[in-house]
């Protein structure tokens, strides 16, 4: 068994001359679309690191030479381009022969599209990152301290009723008010009452203020039946467990993105 390749030089000896010369050219042509990228052997292929990624390599098969931009999105969307070109929907290799090499251009176009594909990628991972640094955000430390010092049997649907409360819309933060954890846009809005051992109780008010809407009453959607009315400007929402609180969640979300427009 011949010894696995250190280098793409060593790749290159060990392959026939015109695989060799074909794959030089192509080497040359990556080399300067990307100037900076870092020569690298993965899979035991040749390959391009760029920004500590592996974005493509080649190779020398039996019979053919290939360009695998390990992406089968990246030849899918190049199809029109690599007519006449065998291509692998896994790996997205792209096979052509020695005496008819990829053009210059199409290398090119190539290199454009899988490093597309790979921002958007790196976009797409960072998202769910960001998103949970700016729920962190909304998390306010006084109701963080409260829930730590919490013993409660129905604590695990009070932390999920807390993330349904912020995830309602982006204007909501939350605090300690009147003793428990409470809920604000520009004034207070909503506080859920842990004093109950049976159940947690879902106030929604109109802040510490009495406002216009407590005589006329806020004009509230209520398909699911979830709220039972106290006064024109106050109603209440039982939870008995977890599983409740999941099953509520987008009809009561709806709810109050309604009372925070009403206000």
């Amino acid at each position: 068994m011949p010894p696995k390749p250190a280098t793409i030089d060593d790749y290159l000896k060990a392959t026939d001359d015109d695989k060799r010369a074909a794959l030089q050219r192509l080497r040359k042509i990556i080399r300067s679309a990307l100037p900076d990228a870092q020569e690298c052997i993965s899979y035991q292929l040749p390959a391009f690191r760029v920004n500590g990624k592996v974005l493509l390599g080649f190779g020398a098969g039996v019979n053919h030479c290939a360009l695998y931009p390990w992406s089968g999105r990246t030849a899918a969307t190049l199809r029109a381009d690599l007519k006449g070109f065998e291509t692998s929907a896994g790996n997205g290799a792209i096979r052509f022969q020695p005496g008819k090499p990829l053009s210059v251009a199409l290398v090119r176009k190539i290199i454009k599209t899988r490093i597309a594909e790979s921002m958007s990628k790196a976009e797409s991972a960072k998202k769910p990152a960001a998103q949970k640094q700016k729920q962190k955000e909304k998390e306010d430390p006084e109701v963080a301290e409260f829930m730590q010092g919490l013993k409660h049997p129905l604590k695990p649907a009070l932390q999920e009723l807390r993330q349904v409360l912020l995830h309602a819309s982006p204007k909501i933060s939350e605090g300690i008010k009147w003793n428990s954890p409470s809920f604000r846009t520009s004034d207070w809005f909503a506080t859920i009452n842990v004093h109950g051992k049976e159940a947690l109780r879902l106030i929604m008010h109109t802040g510490a203020k009495a406002k216009t809407t407590a005589k006329s009453g806020l004009a509230i959607k209520d398909p699911s039946g979830l709220l039972k009315w106290l006064a024109n400007d106050r109603c209440l929402i039982v939870f008995t467990d977890l599983k409740g609180v999941k099953a509520k969640k987008k009809p009561l979300q709806a709810i109050i993105r309604q009372w925070i427009a009403a206000l």
